[in-house]
C-alpha cells in the first residue's frame, strides 16, 4: 500500500508526503495539541488516511480510524478470495503483505504516552488481532488449492460463501454502523465447516483405506478442507476484530 497522497487543495494537487507533518496538520484544518474534531476526522480519513505520521500527531482515535480503514480496505479483497473459493471459483490470489506491513509500521509509530490508553486500548487490540488473523489469511491465500470439477463440497463451504457476501456488502461504506450479526453470521459458517471438515476428513481417510478412492484424490480433496476450515476461520477473525476495533 503506498504510504503518499495526492490530494487538492483548492485547484493546485498536493503530494501530501513531501509536506512536513506541521503543514499537512495546517492543510487538514487541524494542528498538533487539538488534533481534529472527530465527525471532521472521519470525512477526511478516507483521502488522508495514508499519512501515517501527521495522522498520529493529530490524535489517537485519528490515528486508529485511519488504521481501522486501511485493514479494512486491504482485508476485502482476501475476504472476498475466500468467499469466491468457497463458493466453487478457481482463484489466484497475490497478497498485498507489504500493505499490511505498513499498517503494522504505522500502528508502532504512535506515541502512547500522551494517550488515554484506558480509551484507546480496546481498539488498538482490536486492531492488532485483525492484522494477525489478516497476515495468517495471505498465508492462507498463497496455498488455495485448485477447484476440482465435480467436487462435491460440505454445505458449509455454501454457507461460509454468503455469510461472507453479506459482511464484505455490509462494509463497503466504513461510515456505515458494524452489524454483529453479520460477524456471527460467518463465526457460524467458520463452526460449521470445522465440524463438516472433520466427518469429511473421516470419510475420506476410511475411503483411502478400504480402497475405494484413490490416495491422490483423497490428498486433494483433505487439502481442501483444511484450507477451508484455516481461511474462513481467519476470515471470520478479521471481521470480529474490525467490529471490536470500530468502537460502535
Amino acid at each position: 500500500m503506498d504510504t503518499s497522497v495526492t490530494g487538492k487543495v483548492g485547484s493546485a494537487a498536493t503530494s501530501w508526503h513531501a509536506l512536513a507533518a506541521d503543514e499537512v496538520l495546517k492543510r487538514l484544518g487541524t494542528d498538533v495539541q487539538t488534533g481534529l474534531d472527530p465527525a471532521e476526522a472521519t470525512r477526511r480519513l478516507d483521502q488522508y488516511s495514508r499519512n501515517r505520521l501527521p495522522l498520529a500527531e493529530a490524535g489517537g482515535a485519528v490515528a486508529l480510524e485511519a488504521a481501522w480503514r486501511a485493514i479494512l480496505e486491504v482485508s476485502h479483497a482476501a475476504v472476498d478470495a475466500v468467499r469466491r473459493r468457497l463458493g466453487g471459483a478457481s482463484v489466484e490470489y497475490e497478497p498485498p503483505r507489504e500493505a499490511a506491513q505498513q499498517i503494522e509500521h504505522f500502528l508502532e509509530s504512535l506515541s502512547l504516552e500522551t494517550t488515554d490508553l484506558g480509551t484507546i486500548a480496546p481498539r488498538l487490540v482490536g486492531l492488532c488481532h485483525a492484522l494477525d488473523h489478516l497476515t495468517a489469511l495471505h498465508d492462507d491465500l498463497t496455498r488455495i488449492p485448485p477447484a476440482v470439477s465435480g467436487e462435491q463440497p460440505p454445505a458449509g463451504f455454501a454457507v461460509g460463501a454468503r455469510a461472507l457476501a453479506a459482511w464484505l456488502d455490509a462494509t463497503k461504506d466504513p461510515e456505515a454502523a458494524p452489524d454483529s450479526a453479520l460477524v456471527e453470521a460467518v463465526e457460524a459458517a467458520s463452526k460449521q465447516v470445522d465440524v463438516e471438515c472433520k466427518t469429511g476428513r473421516d470419510k475420506l481417510l476410511e475411503e483411502v483405506a478400504l480402497q475405494r478412492t484413490p490416495a491422490a484424490t483423497a490428498r486433494a480433496g483433505l487439502e481442501s478442507l483444511a484450507w477451508a476450515e484455516s481461511a474462513l476461520h481467519h476470515a471470520w477473525g478479521v471481521a470480529e476484530s474490525l467490529r471490536i476495533a470500530s468502537g460502535a
